[in-house]
């Protein structure tokens, strides 16, 4: 625990959200989203001109062990349906099931001003 000059509850690596993008797409895939974007902001794999990052779904229960891997797979299947999010297999070997992803960023715009459009 640590002490009381923090503003976090226990040392832990927090998780984002956006309220307002919470509140336009759901909290879920905004969690999903937040985190995908801290990753790909690491992450050196660049392919068709975008940067992308691999994980498999228990790879990312470890990030979201609160979430079935099945709530996981329909949150990453909504944001996809929604054209923020694409996904591929670049891997290799066959065996190797991961899935790479990557944001739609002009979506993600585009749905910003909308909603901006939609408050005023």
């Amino acid at each position: 625990m640590r002490g009381t000059d923090t503003q976090l509850l226990i040392d832990e690596p927090p998780l984002q959200v956006l309220p307002s993008l919470a509140a336009r797409i759901g909290l879920n895939e905004a969690l999903v989203l937040q985190q995908l974007h801290y990753w790909l902001n690491k992450s050196k794999n660049v392919r068709d001109d975008r940067r992308w990052f691999y994980n498999s779904i228990e790879d990312w229960r470890v990030q979201f062990p609160f979430w079935s891997a099945s709530t996981i797979r329909r949150t990453f299947t909504s944001l996809e349906k929604r054209g923020l999010v694409h996904s591929d297999k670049y891997n290799s070997s066959a065996w190797d099931q991961r899935k790479w992803y990557t944001i739609n960023y002009e979506e993600l715009r585009r749905l910003s001003r909308t909603a901006l459009r939609m408050v005023s």
